[in-house]
């Protein structure tokens, strides 16, 4: 192979357009017919099964179809022809050969000595819904207008008729259908009747024989219908029952459509004659009503030969194409290579410095337009490399002054590729701050630089600017080369260098500002504490003690029967509302209220706070079933989101609050957004209150940040690990 390859880097330019036209050509068509193979022999396949399915769909309508009209033909058959007898014995009666009481006892035996499938029988009733005539003797004389199908016979009179009927010790109605005629002159409705699932009995197939057997596809393919027993009931070629018919591999081939009802089977099969089994397919579907199984079968080799005379072409062609492609490309090749060595001695003189060569164009052709855009373009390159000299001393200028300012700023700057997060540069103060050297960062990631950053705090970054795309303002805490901590403010943005995206961030160190903060924050913290533990131990005690003693005043003012007891009951009310009102403060202000419940619960408790206290709407949203942290986390996170939702409605006027809480890949986003005025012009994420957010944001690990939305009001994100 190593020696193919030698070679052929060697050859001459013509031979290797010969050698790629050609393969690529063979190739490509082989590809393309392989392909079209494929293709054709899968839409094949799904047309053997959708040619069986509609067939079979169309045999089990037609049979459904023709079935419903010979049963409903039946039964007007045997209404109408039991018409024609009351009218005759009417004749009778009103000839006075008969009395009316003789004709009814003798139709009376003409029509229920009639039998319609195994327990179809005919009745009669009146226009008021009464029976007049029914085989059993207790039925007649009772009125069942009750009933919704008699009624509908009512109504009607005449005609065709569906229904459900529950005979008395039978649990579940059962469908029958029935045709009835009216007769007028004694208001009569001569019923017959049947149960659905008998009318197979009913059924003339020879009138949905034919339109079975003109069912066709394939070369051999038929429909047929069996019975749940498996005798058959229509049948091109086969008669009896199929019960025990196996294929070549002893599969019961009929039991299997019985047990399954509905569905697609594949057998093998030999017809009397043959010498061996054959693949087939069959695809069945069964009708309850008349217990039939209808199926479609075809032998699966006779959807094939269109495959097999695609194979025999497709090599063809390959063959022809190998024949003629390859000599004329050949011919053509050597025409391109040799203008283009013309082409190739300028190129070189062009490459030496030389940028005065031209070629010689004596065709319009594709070749002969290359040499005219070469020629263009020497001359374009001569003008270029005029200016690129000038703009070579420009960028030296421009660098320079760049370098200066980059390397003197006082604030820490690096940048950093995108793609992996890679030093490309660093400044003297961010070196001073993280306390390493150039050669200890440069060629190294964020997270390869000792002490600089941690694996959690810096995927928590690279989530938010890919969400944010910048990042302003953001507090971070480190540890330099010599574990010492560090505090500052980051700004990151993304910049493109020499086309290639990059992230520049720029460091300010405050350190020592933020300690300063940092202890504030604790005495805060202590005495906020201390002052939530006072009101709920102390006052709240008092004021309980004060609520008692109302309570048996009222009792012991009441004995004497004293008129003013209202007073007092308000009085004691407001002692407890104001019980209330301590509850609620001190609940906010001591972080024992977390401990023991779940985060859900003590956000959902904080938005019902925010619009009791406020009356603004507050909206809780988690898309996480539960978020159950520890008691330290959970009061930071908790904390965090009620500065923020606070801050929204005192500084930022909002009357709309949105908190949701939901799930990242490594981490959990807290995010609350409002519609209020937004941030001010000079907001620099440096308050109290902010630093009090972020101080809590740091000590589970997390990064806040604090933007305005794009249309209006605040947005206040967290992103922590769980």
């Amino acid at each position: 192979m190593r020696l193919i390859k030698n070679y052929l880097i060697d050859q001459p330019i013509r031979f290797k357009m010969f050698y790629a036209y050609s393969i690529i050509v063979v190739m490509t068509v082989f590809l393309v017919g392989f392909t079209v193979y494929l293709q054709v022999s899968e839409t094949i396949k799904e047309n053997i099964e959708n040619l069986l399915s509609n067939s079979t769909s169309v045999s089990l309508k037609v049979v459904e179809r023709t079935a419903q009209a010979s049963i409903r033909n039946y039964l007007r058959a045997v209404s109408e022809k039991n018409l024609q007898i009351v009218e005759r014995l009417y004749q009778d009666v009103q000839a006075k050969q008969l009395t009316k009481q003789e004709a009814i006892a003798r139709l009376r035996q003409i029509l229920f000595s009639q039998t319609i499938g195994e327990t179809g029988y005919i009745f009669c009733l009146d226009s008021e819904g009464k029976a007049v005539l029914h085989p059993n003797a207790s039925v007649e004389g009772q009125n069942y207008a009750q009933f919704e199908f008699i009624q509908e016979q009512m109504v009607r009179r005449q005609g065709y008729l569906e229904y459900m009927w529950k005979n008395p010790g039978e649990k579940e109605p059962r469908a029958k259908a029935l045709y009835m005629s009216y007769f007028e002159p004694w208001d009569w409705i001569i019923s017959v009747s049947s149960y659905r699932s008998e009318f197979s009995q009913l059924i003339n197939i020879s009138d949905f024989k034919d339109a079975i057997f003109s069912q066709t596809f394939g070369k051999t393919g038929y429909s047929y219908v069996l019975n749940s027993k498996g005798d058959i009931v229509i049948h091109p070629y086969l008669s009896g029952n199929l019960i025990d018919a196996q294929d070549s591999e002893g599969k019961y081939l009929v039991r299997q459509q019985i047990r399954s009802k509905n569905g697609k089977m594949f057998y093998t099969w030999k017809n009397p004659g043959e010498d061996r089994f054959r693949d087939k397919m069959v695809i069945y579907n069964y009708i309850k009503e008349y217990d039939w199984i209808v199926a479609s079968t075809s032998y699966i080799e006779e959807f094939y030969a269109p495959i097999n005379s695609a194979r025999t072409i497709f090599f063809a062609t390959i063959a022809i194409i190998l024949v003629v492609v390859l000599p004329v490309t050949f011919i053509i090749s050597r025409g391109i290579t040799q203008p283009l060595e013309d082409l190739e001695r300028k190129f070189f003189q062009g490459a030496e410095g030389n940028l005065t060569g031209r070629v010689d164009v004596q065709a319009n052709d594709e070749i002969g337009k290359l040499g005219t855009y070469f020629n263009y373009f020497m001359n374009k390159l001569e003008q270029f490399n005029h200016k690129i000299q000038k703009e070579i001393e420009e960028r030296k200028k421009t660098e320079e002054l760049f370098a200066k300012a980059f390397h003197g700023s006082p604030s820490g700057i690096f940048i950093a590729r995108l793609i992996d997060y890679r030093f490309l540069d660093a400044n003297p103060a961010f070196l001073t701050f993280i306390g390493l050297s150039q050669k200890e960062i440069i060629n190294k990631t964020l997270l390869d630089a000792p002490k600089f950053i941690g694996e959690e705090k810096f995927y928590q970054i690279v989530e938010m600017l890919e969400q944010q795309g910048r990042i302003r303002n953001l507090d971070i805490e480190i540890e330099d080369a010599g574990q010492l901590p560090k505090m500052g403010i980051i700004n990151v943005e993304t910049v493109s260098i020499w086309g290639e995206k990059c992230i520049l961030c720029s460091i300010e160190d405050l350190t020592k500002t933020k300690r300063l903060e940092r202890e504030i924050i604790e005495i805060s913290e202590s005495e906020r504490r201390q002052l939530g533990q006072y009101l709920h131990d102390d006052l709240k005690s008092h004021l309980l003690g004060i609520e008692v003693m109302q309570k048996v005043l009222h009792q012991k003012l009441a004995k004497f029967n004293y008129g003013d007891l209202a007073s007092i009951a308000r009085q004691r009310d407001l002692v407890q509302e104001a019980i209330q009102k301590i509850d609620r403060i001190s609940y906010g202000l001591s972080p024992t209220k977390v401990a023991g419940h779940s985060l859900n619960l003590v956000l959902e408790e904080l938005c019902r706070d925010i619009e009791q206290i406020y009356e603004v709407t507050c909206r809780l949203q988690i898309k996480q079933t539960d978020l159950n942290l520890d008691s330290r986390k959970a009061e930071h996170v908790y904390y965090i989101a009620r500065e923020a939702a606070f801050n929204a409605v005192k500084h930022g006027s909002a009357t709309m609050i949105n908190l949701n809480v939901f799930r990242k890949e490594r981490s959990v986003l807290l995010q609350l957004n409002d519609d209020g005025c937004g941030l001010p012009e000079d907001f620099n994420n440096r308050g109290l209150g902010i630093g009090i957010m972020n101080y809590r944001a740091k000590r589970i690990g997390g990064i806040l940040n604090i933007s305005n939305k794009k249309q209006a009001g605040t947005q206040v994100s967290l992103t922590f690990n769980p």
